[in-house]
């Protein structure tokens, strides 16, 4: 998916407002990537991406290195996990045949 079509998709999701708890700015809005999300159109890739006001993405920025990791980490769990669902779900469909 391009990173353009994403970034739309974010923005709208979230009504072009800080997603910051407790912020809810509405201008100087940006969507912060939490992963890379590349060119490839069969990515399914719009947790990775979340509205933030220039303020809030500035904090998050200063902090990337030490919670970059620890997020991508989480990141790729929550994707193990519905994968894991996914396959339950596949499997129960096949069994109750």
């Amino acid at each position: 998916m391009a990173q353009t079509v994403l970034r739309e998709y974010v923005l709208q999701r979230d009504k072009n407002i800080c997603q910051w708890p407790g912020c809810g700015r509405k201008e100087n809005v940006d969507v912060l990537f939490i992963l890379e999300t590349g060119h490839d159109e069969n990515v399914e890739g719009f947790q990775n991406g979340i509205t933030l006001c220039r303020v809030h993405m500035d904090t998050v920025n200063l902090h990337e290195k030490t919670f970059g990791p620890l997020m991508y980490d989480l990141i790729r769990l929550v994707e193990f996990e519905q994968n894991l669902h996914d396959t339950e779900q596949t499997i129960k469909s096949i069994l109750s045949r």
